[in-house]
């Protein structure tokens, strides 16, 4: 899945995913074109959002608290 800019898993990538590299995961191979195009308009929305969340935090000087470690001892 790598290609020039980076792999679908980067944080590189400088490009939204394309349908072609979403059909290159198994679960999404048979996905129809329309099926694609939503998941990738959610990806988008999801990572908007995030990113929001984040930078407005980020300005506010508020500490985001994720507990991953913690997360990583429950399912160990």
């Amino acid at each position: 899945m790598n290609n020039k800019i980076g792999s679908v898993n980067s944080f590189d990538r400088t490009h939204d995913i394309t349908p072609e590299e979403v059909r290159q995961f198994e679960r999404f191979k048979n996905y129809t074109d329309e099926q694609v195009a939503e998941l990738i308009n959610t990806i988008k929305t999801y990572t908007r959002f995030i990113y929001n969340v984040c930078s407005k935090r980020q300005k506010s000087g508020r500490k985001i608290a994720l507990h991953i470690e913690t997360e990583k001892l429950k399912a160990a």
